[in-house]
């Protein structure tokens, strides 16, 4: 009798990291679905969302070994401050366990994180030409967001499992699933929708750049500065603003006119036109086929005048 096939027998270490990796998929897939599957309107590709999710993913490497250099570099600085990079000490008895954690959380993690993903997501949207709504932007900077905090849940799920730490696996699982990987959502889509907004502006696009960059860095060095002192469910309410921000953006008529095309960046940037005076082959129709619906059935979608 001819037997079957062998089984495949991982080692510990490989089988742990891969279980790592597919639990820390959920929130990615959940957040995915939420904010792109699930709309009728997807005027950016499938390929460009993977690719935000990778670029993500890619970026963990460079901001893992300069969170880990920077903290050295300054032990040689300051050693009497250097523990603080690590969090705060808790119990918190003096004003300076209070303060001096910013240094690590607004100096180092938000700083690097927020700079790596700046530094790739600002030349992306200027050539890509796939990119020619601020929605699209939004989107970017989520799925961007979403690789990183998946790479990032991963490390930490993976170190759980190593140390047998099955009882603390769950509070992490919905800690991380719940608020990290929220606050990257957050600060990703935040950042995505303000570069989009620069590089479409015709007027005062620097100032809309600085906006990307020093809006996430200081939400996440505060959200980061309030988990270091233990201060949970402020660092959650901190990301009610952004998240907010998000919900409402994507539901403005502005964010979705087209603001480039084959010849670059157009001139002349402005809302739609009315629904009676809308020509049916606009790019606005085409890109938000709800408007043909609504005018059918003598509605107006709530916003809309």
């Amino acid at each position: 009798m001819v037997g079957g096939p062998e089984p495949i027998f991982l080692p510990p270490g490989v089988a742990i990291a891969i279980l790592a990796f597919l639990l820390s998929l959920l929130p990615a897939i959940l957040f995915v679905w939420l904010w792109y599957l699930r709309r009728a309107d997807r005027p950016v590709p499938a390929r460009t969302i993977s690719a935000g999710v990778t670029l993500g993913m890619v970026l963990v490497i460079p901001a893992f070994f300069l969170e880990r250099a920077v903290p050295q570099w300054w032990l040689r600085i300051s050693p009497q401050t250097a523990h603080y990079f690590q969090g705060g000490l808790l119990p918190l008895q003096t004003m300076g366990d209070v303060l001096l954690p910013a240094l690590g959380t607004f100096l180092i993690v938000a700083t690097i994180e927020e700079g790596v993903r700046y530094l790739a997501l600002a030349p992306w949207f200027r050539r890509s030409r796939e990119i020619d709504q601020v929605f699209d932007g939004l989107l970017v900077g989520i799925a961007a967001g979403l690789g990183f905090a998946t790479v990032e849940n991963t490390l930490y799920f993976f170190q759980l499992f190593n140390a047998g730490s099955f009882d603390t696996l769950v509070f992490v699982f919905f800690l991380r699933f719940m608020v990290s990987t929220l606050a990257h959502v957050s600060f990703g889509g935040l950042m995505g929708s303000l570069l989009a907004r620069g590089t479409f502006a015709i007027y005062r696009p620097r100032l809309l750049y600085w906006y990307a960059f020093i809006i996430p860095w200081f939400l996440h060095g505060l959200y980061d500065w309030l988990l270091a002192v233990d201060q949970v469910l402020y660092a959650v309410i901190a990301l009610l603003a952004p998240l907010s921000l998000l919900v409402a953006g994507s539901n403005k008529r502005e964010w979705l006119v087209i603001n480039r095309d084959k010849r670059g960046i157009t001139v002349v940037q402005q809302s739609p036109l009315p629904e009676a005076a809308a020509p049916d082959n606009s790019s606005w129709n085409k890109n938000a086929p709800w408007l043909t619906s609504l005018r059918s059935n003598g509605k107006k979608r709530p916003g809309v005048r």
